[in-house]
């Protein structure tokens, strides 16, 4: 008889916790925190934006602390080197730059290929008639740098035939600089672009897609430390990062208001920026390879200062497969 009664007790027991936590509150515990950085105004880290704001990152049963925004992709890696921070959405170049600098970290994802435009004033319909102009450009370290000398490679112009402000104009003052009539043009990153469009103080004379089709930009890094004792968090981080890039596929609509939202920008200069950029968790690897093969030449020539080092990189090859781990995208 008490047994029978123990046994009551034990199923109407079960039964009240499967219908108690049939609701959100029997959800199972973290998995753990993860410090994630961005930067600032950067429509590029869309996916990060989507993910906080659906809870992709919390179905992953991760605790997501939101460090930033950083002004900087340097500046952000100096605050994983300093361990604020466990990863971060920063473009490619400074994760470079960093690791050819001994920072123990991996690019484990990507965020977006292209998304960038070089943007003229109405003094200027062709590339030849950059000769002369005054063109502003983010550090001589960034991709837009390389890629406008790719530019002007192919129409027999070079860095020297330009008056260049390389680094010393911010990208989001650059379409204000522009309106002042400073300078003439310049080369930058999304919204930045797109902003200058919308003002009506710019036009798009190149895309970055007609320069260096499918070119790398913006990644998903982590400290490897942090990767190593917390696989799970970062694997779970991928999967909610995976999932957002998807969610821009489908629901378009929705992923602008999303970047409204967090950017703080204008839908019109969303609506501008977006076709120009393509979200892609897949690393490019032989992309990223020619970036540093590139900024590592221009150093050697004397073009820049030397950012990245031959003796830094004595094997670029190597260099490239141990910063880029792919095996989290397989989890």
């Amino acid at each position: 008889m008490v047994s029978g009664i123990k046994r009551a007790i034990v199923l109407i027991t079960v039964i009240l916790l499967l219908i108690i936590c049939s609701g959100v509150h029997c959800a199972p515990p973290p998995e753990g925190e993860v410090r994630i950085g961005y930067l600032l105004g950067d429509l590029h880290h869309l996916p990060f934006f989507i993910a906080l704001e659906k809870g992709f990152f919390k179905d992953e049963r991760i605790n997501v602390k939101v460090i930033g925004p950083f002004d900087a992709g340097t500046a952000e890696m100096d605050a994983l080197v300093a361990n604020q921070l466990d990863m971060g959405y920063v473009g490619t170049p400074p994760a470079l730059i960093a690791a050819a600098r001994k920072v123990d970290l991996s690019i484990i994802a990507g965020v977006n290929a292209e998304g960038s435009a070089l943007i003229v004033d109405e003094t200027i319909n062709n590339v030849s008639d950059l000769r002369g102009k005054k063109i502003a450009t983010p550090l001589p370290g960034s991709i837009q740098y390389v890629m406008l000398g790719m530019l002007l490679a192919e129409n027999n112009m070079s860095y020297r035939d330009l008056e260049i402000f390389p680094g010393t104009i911010k990208p989001p003052d650059m379409p204000g600089v522009l309106e002042t009539g400073h300078i003439n043009g310049y080369i930058a990153w999304e919204p930045y672009a797109a902003k200058a469009v919308v003002m009506g103080v710019g036009k798009v004379l190149v895309e970055s897609h007609d320069i260096w089709p499918d070119h790398p930009c913006c990644v998903l890094v982590t400290r490897n430390d942090f990767a190593e004792e917390n696989r799970a968090i970062v694997q779970g981080v991928i999967r909610a990062h995976k999932r957002a890039i998807k969610f821009i596929g489908e629901n378009p609509e929705e992923a602008k208001s999303i970047a409204v939202k967090y950017t703080k920008l204008d839908a019109k200069t969303i609506e501008e920026a977006l076709p120009r950029i393509k979200f892609n968790y897949m690393v490019n690897v032989d992309g990223t390879r020619r970036f540093v093969k590139e900024i590592v030449s221009l150093g050697e020539t004397g073009v820049i200062s030397p950012i990245i080092r031959s003796e830094e990189v004595p094997d670029i090859d190597i260099f490239i497969s141990k910063v880029i781990d792919l095996s989290f995208l397989e989890g």
